[in-house]
């Protein structure tokens, strides 16, 4: 019977490479995917109904909640007047939606991620009808 050699030592090295390489890779997924610190930032206004982004306004996040000021241009609201505010949550297709009570998150389960406002924090964008 003909005996394998197996140097343990140089596999346990590969396989500690790979995971470490796998967990960087998940870490850096994750982080992408954080709500941002705290602070005041300047996002751009996009329409959800004319897929595009048409101006600039103003979103404050403290934790998991969020505040964001009109733009300029819409009807029936002043430029820097409070436009939306709620708790930032994470919507199952990924998107980051505003809820404004517990009975929303349930709601919004069953709804198509484009029917809500939507923050994407990658692009600095706030999406909306």
């Amino acid at each position: 019977m003909r005996r394998l050699y197996v140097n343990y030592k140089q596999l346990l090295f590969k396989m500690r490479r790979y995971l470490l390489s796998a967990l960087a890779v998940l870490i850096t997924a994750v982080a992408a995917a954080q709500i941002p610190k705290s602070g005041t930032y300047i996002y751009s206004y996009c329409d959800i109904e004319y897929n595009k982004c048409l101006s600039k306004c103003k979103v404050t996040i403290k934790g998991n909640k969020v505040w964001v000021y009109a733009p300029s241009g819409l009807t029936g609201i002043k430029e820097g007047e409070l436009f939306e505010k709620g708790e930032l949550y994470k919507h199952a297709s990924g998107k980051w939606t505003i809820v404004h009570s517990e009975k929303d998150k349930i709601s919004i389960k069953s709804i198509d991620a484009d029917l809500f406002l939507w923050v994407d924090f990658k692009k600095r964008q706030f999406w909306a009808f």
